[in-house]
């Protein structure tokens, strides 16, 4: 048996003193009060982390875990100007033999001339194929190179690409990684890697979007004892009729990883300009657009008749109110999860409730993007005070959890993003933030109380935090420690 102790204790609903937490084989024993400490420290292993607070452990409801490891070698999120990516980019084709380069992370809403790069400008650095990612994952710009090379894997006229500029929007950069896909060893490192990186963070579960591969790829790492933190795995580009004769349903797995269900995109990004609004924005003065393709709904109703959950990205106003007109048609709500739900209409946050749909939402975002003179205003003038209406949302009773999209994947941003809402009235409390990113994160799969919360017969997932809520001082999941630092 294992005794933790610290000044307070978040059991998943408020903060509590004078109590330590009892841990055997990995689930809580017990809240032990003060007055029992002397009669279990007799039994169990002691470890006091002082004046830290013990929390459930972050369940980040929205993650690309692999993508997030590839991308740590090539990212350019850190540079703050143009000349400054291309740069690191032409540095690091010189310094690297590779057949293609794929660069990540690009976010121009952040550099001095918010300009997105072009084809010609890539094409000027190096003849060899070249991808750079925006940091949504929805835009992308290649040179020529590089376009050569797709060309020969996919019909570049069934894309969204503008041969003048290079820049492509939605299929290309979304699944760019299965397209031009490293080795397995590759993505073994990269995954490894990221998942060191989310623990440290404080996060012990993760609802991780993919491919097949992936999938493949994890449970390799869980018959190897390499898989630490726990995931709920959605495959993305997929169709339920994949799944009609295997059996294979919602849930499926163990404790450490399960399958959950399928990942579909209604919309893109704000920042890409492809998010559906109800009216024109940005740069292109467009209204973004819709991606679900036709026929949809009897893929969703097939996917009910399996037992998958349905996640679907819907970031714009439009694009939120189409999810709903097609989850309304194929009934069972309680089966569907809109990823993002950004900028939804009033009526809208009621249908979802109504609707029993879940939401996961990226508090992240609002931070990143969503503060005064920010990108999203930049895009979207004063609309975008409507951007995550965190108090409203908890009002109208709509049931949602906090994640990151990796963006980053860090649940203490992401506290921040929603006690920092531009709108005052939509700000939430760190206490509130907690909720949200721990037990309200079970709910998403099915598996309240056993996780996210701090009582007897919980996993015994824990993140330890210091009292202002800004570091994460350890990591325990299962019981054990894997993160402490």
């Amino acid at each position: 048996m294992k005794l933790l102790k610290s000044s307070q204790i978040f059991d998943g609903e408020k903060f509590v003193e004078g109590y330590s937490i009892l841990i055997n084989n990995g689930v809580v024993e017990a809240l032990v009060s003060k007055d029992e400490e002397p009669i279990v420290t007799k039994i169990a292993e002691i470890t006091d982390f002082g004046e830290s607070i013990i929390i459930p452990g972050f369940i980040d409801t929205h993650t690309h875990m692999l993508n997030y490891g590839i991308n740590q070698e090539t990212s350019v999120e850190k540079f703050e100007t143009l000349e400054e990516t291309l740069e690191f980019i032409e540095k690091f084709v010189s310094q690297n033999d590779l057949p293609f380069y794929i660069f990540n992370d690009f976010d121009e809403s952040k550099w001095k001339v918010a300009t997105p790069p072009t084809k010609a400008e890539l094409d000027k650095i190096s003849e060899k194929p070249i991808f750079l990612r925006r940091i949504c994952g929805h835009m992308g710009v290649a040179n020529t190179p590089f376009i050569k090379l797709l060309s020969q894997r996919i019909d570049l006229k069934q894309t969204q690409y503008d041969p003048e500029t290079g820049i492509f929007l939605e299929e290309v950069p979304l699944k760019i990684n299965s397209l031009f896909q490293y080795s397995e060893d590759l993505q073994e490192k990269a995954l490894l890697k990221a998942q060191d990186i989310f623990i440290k963070n404080g996060i012990t579960m993760i609802h991780e979007i993919g491919s097949y591969r992936e999938l493949r790829l994890l449970q390799k790492l869980h018959r190897e004892n390499k898989l630490k933190i726990r995931v709920r795995f959605y495959i993305s580009d997929s169709s339920p009729y994949n799944f009609e004769f295997t059996g294979i349903e919602r849930g499926f797995g163990d404790p450490l990883l399960k399958f959950q269900g399928l990942k579909y995109f209604a919309d893109g990004s704000v920042g890409g300009e492809s998010a559906l609004f109800t009216f024109p924005y940005g740069r292109k003065n467009s209204q973004g657009i819709w991606l679900l393709r036709e026929g949809v709904e009897e893929e969703f109703r097939k996917a009910m008749e399996l037992g998958l959950q349905v996640a679907i990205h819907a970031i714009g106003n439009l694009a939120i109110k189409r999810v709903l007109d097609i989850i309304e048609k194929v009934g069972n709500g309680e089966n569907f999860r809109i990823e993002h739900f950004e900028f939804p209409d009033d009526e809208d946050i009621e249908r979802a409730k109504n609707l029993r749909v879940k939401i996961s939402i990226q508090p992240n975002f609002v931070y990143n993007w969503g503060q005064e003179k920010g990108m999203y205003e930049s895009k979207l003038g004063p609309f975008y005070l409507k951007n995550n209406p965190f108090r409203k949302l908890i009002q109208t009773g709509l049931e949602f959890a906090f994640g990151s999209d990796a963006m980053p994947p860090s649940p203490i941003i992401g506290i921040k993003g929603a006690t920092l809402h531009p709108k005052e009235e939509e700000r939430l409390s760190k206490e509130d933030a907690l909720i949200y990113y721990t037990k309200k994160g079970a709910l998403l799969t099915q598996e309240a109380g056993l996780f996210g919360e701090i009582k007897a017969g919980a996993a015994a997932d824990f993140t330890v935090v210091d009292p202002n809520l800004e570091e994460v001082k350890a990591t325990i999941i299962n019981g054990e420690i894997l993160s402490c630092g």
